[in-house]
C-alpha cells in the first residue's frame, strides 16, 4: 500500500478515536487516492436521488468520526489497543484482516463505538447484514448512540427492509439527528408501507431542509394521492410542472389524477402536453387514445392508437389489439378498419391466437356494416380450426340468427353454452331465437340456468317477461 493510502486510514482512525492527527497527514490529506464513498445505487432506483447524492455520501464517510460530548467513549485499555494494534491493521490493503481484528476487539464488553465501527466498515462492504447487525450491537450498549441509530436505519434502507428502517429513523430525530435526508427516507419508508399520513408529515419537515428537492416534493405528491387529497396534489404538481415542464413523468402524474377525478378532457390536454414535447409513449399515448374516445372524439383517438404502434415501427402490432377491441365496441367501424389495416401491414404480422383476435374483430366490423357473408366465411375458418372457441361461435350465431337460419344459429349458441365462461351468454342468445319461434317455456327454462351461473338483473327482468308470454300461450 502507497504512503498517501496508509497515511488516510491513519486519519480516519485518529478521527474516530477524537485525537489529531500526525502533522504528515494533515499535509497530504488531500492529496489522497483511498476509497471515500459508499457503494451508489443504479440510476433507475426510487432512492438513487438521495443515496447518490455528493453532500448525502460525505456524511455517510463522515459518520466514521467521533462526537464525545454526545457519545459513547472509548475506554483507555481500548485506546490503547488501537493504538498498537488497530490502526497497524488499518494500513493492511486486507479488508478481512481489518474486520477480523475489529469482530475481536467488539466483544459483548466492549465499547458501542467498536460496534458502530464495525458496522460502518461492513456498511461500507456493501454487508447490509452484518452492518445492521454491529449497529443493534452498538444501540444495545448505548441506546442513545445517534449515530448508530442514523447508520442501521440507513442500512435497512439501503437493503429493502423499508419497514423495519422506520423505527431507527424515528429514533434518530427524536434524538436530534433529523435532517432532509433522514425526514425524506422516513416519508418514502411510510409510503410504501401505506402509512400516506406519517409519510406526508414526514416529507413536509424533509422541505423543510430541502425545500427544492424534487423526490420529496413528488412523495408528498404520492402520500396526498394516498389520502385521495388529489386537489392539494395536484396544486403541488402545478408548481413543478412550471419548474420542471420538461420532465414527463410529472405530465403523466397529472394526467392520472385528473382521471381519478374523473375529468377526462383535463387528462387528455396533459397527454398532449407530454406528446407535444416528444416524450409519450405507447402506454401514454393509448390512454390517451382511451381519453379521446371517452369524449366521442374517434378521429382523435384514432391519431392516438396509430402514433402508439408507430413508436416501436410496428414490432408489436398485438399491443394495438385492445384500442382496436375499443374502438370495435363503441361502433367506430371506420376508425376500426383503418387500425385493422395498420396491424395488418405491420412488419411483424400477428400469429395464433391475436391473428385469430383481429379476425373476430374485422369479422364484428363486416357484420355490422352489410358485409355478413364474407365475416361468416371468416368466422367458420376460425371455427374449424378452433371448434371450442366460443366467440367466434357466439358470433356465427349471432349471423345465422339474423339471416333467419335458425337452425345452424341454435347449433352454434348450445355448443357455446358448454364452454366455461360462456354459458350464461350463449344461453340467453339461445333464449332469445326460441322466443322468436314462441317457444316461451323451453326459452324460459335457458333463462333460468343463465342466472344460475350468472344472476344479472335485465335477464331476470327479460325472463319474467318470457314466463308470463308462456302462460298467455296457454290460456
Amino acid at each position: 500500500m502507497n504512503r498517501n493510502r496508509k497515511q488516510t486510514w491513519l486519519a480516519v482512525v485518529m478521527l474516530l478515536l477524537g485525537v489529531s492527527a500526525p502533522c504528515s497527514v494533515k499535509a497530504e490529506k488531500t492529496n489522497t487516492s483511498a476509497p471515500n464513498n459508499f457503494a451508489p445505487l443504479a440510476k433507475d432506483h426510487e432512492l438513487a436521488s438521495v443515496w447518490n447524492d455528493a453532500d448525502f455520501q460525505r456524511r455517510l464517510v463522515g459518520s466514521y468520526g467521533f462526537a464525545s460530548e454526545v457519545e459513547p467513549k472509548l475506554q483507555p485499555d481500548e485506546l490503547e489497543k488501537y493504538r498498537t494494534v488497530v490502526i497497524p491493521i488499518l494500513t493492511n490493503s486486507d479488508s478481512k484482516k481489518i474486520v477480523a481484528t475489529l469482530e475481536g476487539l467488539a466483544n459483548s464488553k466492549a465499547s458501542a463505538v467498536l460496534d458502530f465501527t464495525l458496522g460502518n466498515v461492513y456498511f461500507q462492504r456493501e454487508d447490509l447484514t452484518n452492518a445492521a447487525k454491529h449497529f443493534e450491537m452498538a444501540i444495545l450498549k448505548f441506546p442513545d448512540y445517534r449515530r448508530a441509530q442514523k447508520n442501521l436505519a440507513f442500512a435497512l434502507v439501503r437493503d429493502g427492509k423499508y419497514a423495519e428502517s422506520i423505527k431507527p429513523l424515528t429514533r434518530t430525530i427524536a434524538l436530534g439527528g433529523g435532517d432532509g435526508k433522514v425526514f425524506g427516507l422516513l416519508g418514502f419508508a411510510c409510503l410504501s408501507q401505506g402509512r400516506n399520513v406519517s409519510a406526508e408529515a414526514a416529507y413536509r419537515q424533509a422541505l423543510v431542509f430541502e425545500p427544492e428537492n424534487l423526490d420529496f416534493k413528488l412523495g408528498l405528491v404520492k402520500s396526498a394521492v394516498g389520502t385521495a387529497n388529489y386537489d392539494y396534489a395536484l396544486s403541488i404538481l402545478d408548481e413543478l410542472i412550471k419548474q420542471y415542464p420538461d420532465k414527463d413523468n410529472l405530465w403523466t402524474l397529472q394526467a392520472n389524477l385528473f382521471i381519478q377525478k374523473e375529468q377526462p378532457a383535463k387528462a387528455a390536454i396533459s397527454l398532449e402536453m407530454l406528446r407535444r414535447l416528444g416524450k409519450a409513449n405507447v402506454q401514454s399515448l393509448n390512454l390517451l387514445g382511451d381519453l379521446y374516445m371517452a369524449q366521442e372524439s374517434r378521429d382523435l383517438a384514432l391519431g392516438a392508437y396509430i402514433e402508439a404502434m408507430a413508436k416501436d415501427n410496428g414490432q408489436n402490432p398485438a399491443k394495438a389489439l385492445r384500442p382496436a377491441q375499443i374502438l370495435v365496441s363503441r361502433g367506430a367501424w371506420g376508425e376500426a378498419r383503418e387500425l385493422f389495416t395498420k396491424i395488418r401491414a405491420s412488419a411483424t404480422p400477428l400469429t395464433g391466437a391475436d391473428d385469430l383476435k383481429l379476425l373476430k374483430l374485422e369479422s364484428k366490423v363486416a357484420m355490422s356494416t352489410g358485409a355478413g357473408a364474407k365475416a361468416i366465411e371468416t368466422l367458420e375458418q376460425i371455427i374449424q380450426k378452433d371448434p371450442l372457441d366460443a366467440e367466434a361461435l357466439m358470433l356465427a350465431g349471432d349471423y345465422y340468427a339474423k339471416n333467419n337460419q335458425k337452425e345452424k344459429a341454435e347449433f352454434r349458441y348450445r355448443t357455446a353454452s358448454g364452454i366455461a365462461g360462456y354459458e350464461a351468454d350463449a344461453y340467453v342468445k339461445h333464449a332469445q331465437l326460441l322466443v322468436q319461434s314462441q317457444k316461451y317455456i323451453e326459452a324460459a327454462e335457458l333463462l333460468k340456468k343463465a342466472q344460475k351461473v350468472k344472476q344479472r338483473d335485465n335477464v331476470q327482468r327479460y325472463l319474467e317477461k318470457v314466463e308470463q308470454l308462456g302462460r298467455t300461450a296457454r290460456s
